[in-house]
């Protein structure tokens, strides 16, 4: 997947702004950091091409001829990905896919052993073919900077480059794809001023009963981890089929 580099480099935030902070933390000196960070700002990084847990961009420096970076990345192993995604919430994924990390999630890698950020130089390892010793080199911090920026637009992009599918989270999280999770704020949900007419649209036909199991999560019990929405959720259900039933009778009667 290439993807031209014709814009300027803007700052990001989120799980940008994170990558940035890990890409920074790298003791190569405050010399080469600056120098990979004026290569990334001024627009010498061209030709990024994103593979199967590679990078490849090309960065225009001092010579004619650009220097080639790669980039490789250690696959996570398939167990520790399968075992992720049901330790998260649809909102906590939905968060995710869209740059934002919440602590749930991180509470959710650490769980499941999985390095949110790669580890320097053993998941992580750079390459040039600049006669620079170190590594890595300011041509290979201007691309793991331009990358942080591809991650602020496609966050995805970090799990597929590490060995995860966006099949996986479809399989565990179906409601990312049918609509929105209960949200933080009731009023959004409930509609304004207690308007309890989307009531059953929301909650008993379109919606899913036992979003509030869903969104609180897996809990540990004494040690033990235990999923209220497996435990609970056929309470759910049938408090949403008996409210069902009652608003029909109420419905009646009213001759509505």
């Amino acid at each position: 997947m290439k993807r031209p580099i014709s814009e300027p480099f803007s700052p990001p935030s989120g799980i940008g702004q994170l990558w940035l902070d890990f890409v920074s933390a790298y003791p190569v000196g405050h010399d080469r950091q600056d120098k990979g960070r004026l290569y990334a700002d001024s627009g010498a990084v061209v030709g990024l091409e994103i593979g199967t847990g590679s990078v490849e961009a090309q960065v225009q420096g001092s010579k004619p001829d650009p220097y080639q970076v790669a980039l490789e990345f250690l696959p996570v192993e398939r167990l520790k990905w399968a075992a992720l995604w049901p330790l998260m919430t649809p909102e906590t994924l939905r968060d995710f896919r869209r740059g934002l990390i919440s602590k749930s999630a991180i509470q959710a890698f650490a769980i499941a052993d999985i390095n949110l950020l790669p580890q320097p130089y053993k998941e992580l390892k750079t390459g040039c073919n600049c006669p620079d010793w170190m590594r890595p080199c300011k041509h290979a911090l201007a691309v793991l900077r331009v990358l942080g920026q591809e991650l602020e637009r496609d966050p995805m992009i970090l799990v597929h480059l590490r060995g995860g599918t966006q099949e996986e989270i479809v399989d565990f999280a179906p409601e990312l794809e049918e609509g929105e999770a209960l949200g933080l704020d009731p009023a959004r949900f409930w509609g304004e001023q207690f308007d309890w007419s989307g009531f059953e649209e929301n909650l008993l036909i379109s919606g899913t009963p036992s979003r509030l199991l869903k969104r609180l999560g897996p809990v540990a019990v004494y040690g033990v981890r235990m999923d209220p929405d497996l435990m609970f959720k056929p309470v759910y259900e049938g408090v949403a089929a008996e409210a069902k039933v009652t608003l029909e009778g109420i419905r009646k009667k009213l001759g509505k």
